[in-house]
């Protein structure tokens, strides 16, 4: 799964979750200067585990606070993860 399709679903999740249009979502402003809150955070979290079949870390969001920045560490951990 590549970068730009995790990015998507990073928006989607964080769409939903703002009650905001996807058009709003700015992929290289900070998730609490889109007014996301620890709530929202797991929320977005849960949605991605599922969806991308990983495991993450509320931590992940401080580490990574940008959709462009985490998608990509998102993308790396999948490439790095060994073929089933």
């Amino acid at each position: 799964m590549t970068h730009e399709e995790i990015s998507g679903f990073c928006v989607d999740s964080l769409a939903k979750v703002l009650r905001v249009a996807k058009d709003r979502i700015k992929t290289d402003t900070k998730f609490n200067r889109l007014g996301l809150d620890s709530a929202m955070v797991v929320y977005v979290m849960m949605e991605l585990e599922e969806k991308l079949d990983l495991e993450l870390s509320t931590d992940d969001f401080y580490d990574y606070p940008t959709v462009d920045t985490l998608s990509r560490y998102l993308a790396e951990k999948l490439a790095a993860r060994p073929a089933a």
